[in-house]
């Protein structure tokens, strides 16, 4: 099989009219060739363009991907620091909802889902469009369809909260999803996710090596500018924006890309003291201050539906 491409317009204007931003390969699966960003002339929006087509997601998304790795449910009731963002997670949720149905919208092998179900006051259901990971999702015994949104996955449900964590950069029309969400969703229903900020000091810091440029599977890369007028455009209230989680791998991730185009012979020895308990604790308070600058890699955004 061979990547297939399309042209698109900007998913957020409509417009045609785009400048080139950034040309990079894969630095994650190493598929050839290289591939670019653009940013839209007259809102501002980066997006891939051209971008491989839905026909060649099975070759940008393989079974290798480093978001379809899975432990089992008793390595993960065990593993504090694994789990200890995905707390995190849902306690920033719980300062707007203390309960409910909960849809995590491309789930992967549903590890946030394993720290929802361990409440009770949360029901957990998940999508994933991978179907490796997803059949890993339910054979951890979680409620997960294979599928997108779009594909109306339990149908006759709706929910209190969805959630996207690093998804919505993934999207192929981040607008149709967001609609849906918004009518998937229970009066005063909560969205929150995740995604690379544009507009963070790693992204200046790190240049073409930055994790949020992760093509070819990031489609878009936003800013909150651009993040808040997706939310005015489908119907949702926007509440706050911090950084939850993140920051130390979404750093770590970039300087892996960076060893990875330099070094071809990379030690994987690196990457466990890149990701080491130690060196974060050291880096903590460089992290805690962007986080208070509100300029840190990761942002999660926190909307109510309109």
């Amino acid at each position: 099989m061979k990547l297939e491409f399309d042209n698109v317009n900007c998913n957020l204007c409509g417009s045609f009219d785009s400048e080139p931003f950034l040309l990079r390969e894969d630095l994650n699966t190493f598929i050839e060739g290289k591939f670019q960003l653009v940013r839209c002339l007259h809102c501002g929006l980066v997006y891939e363009n051209p971008r491989p087509s839905l026909r060649s997601w099975e070759l940008i998304y393989p079974n290798q991907y480093d978001q379809y790795t899975q432990q089992s449910n008793e390595e993960f009731q065990k593993n504090y620091w694994y789990r200890f963002g995905f707390q995190k997670r849902l306690k920033a949720i719980e300062r707007f909802k203390n309960g409910g149905t909960l849809c995590d919208l491309g789930c992967a092998t549903g590890d946030f889902l394993r720290e929802v179900e361990f409440h009770n006051n949360w029901k957990g259901y998940g999508v994933e469009p991978n179907e490796f990971a997803s059949n890993l999702a339910r054979k951890a015994g979680l409620n997960v369809e294979t599928g997108t949104f779009g594909d109306n996955p339990f149908p006759g449900l709706n929910f209190d909260v969805i959630s996207m964590w690093n998804v919505i950069e993934h999207l192929p029309d981040p607008t149709e999803t967001l609609l849906e969400v918004n009518k998937r969703l229970n009066p005063g229903g909560i969205l929150v996710f995740t995604t690379p900020n544009l507009e963070s000091f790693d992204a200046r810091f790190f240049g073409r090596f930055w994790i949020g440029y992760e093509l070819p599977r990031h489609f878009y890369v936003f800013s909150k500018t651009t993040l808040l007028q997706y939310l005015q455009k489908t119907n949702f209230t926007y509440i706050e924006d911090h950084c939850i989680y993140g920051e130390h791998a979404a750093a770590m991730s970039s300087i892996r890309f960076w060893i990875k185009a330099k070094h071809p012979e990379y030690n994987k020895g690196l990457e466990r003291v890149l990701f080491s308990l130690p060196l974060r604790i050291l880096l903590s308070p460089i992290f805690y201050i962007t986080d208070k600058m509100k300029k840190s890699s990761p942002i999660t955004i926190i909307a109510q539906k309109r």
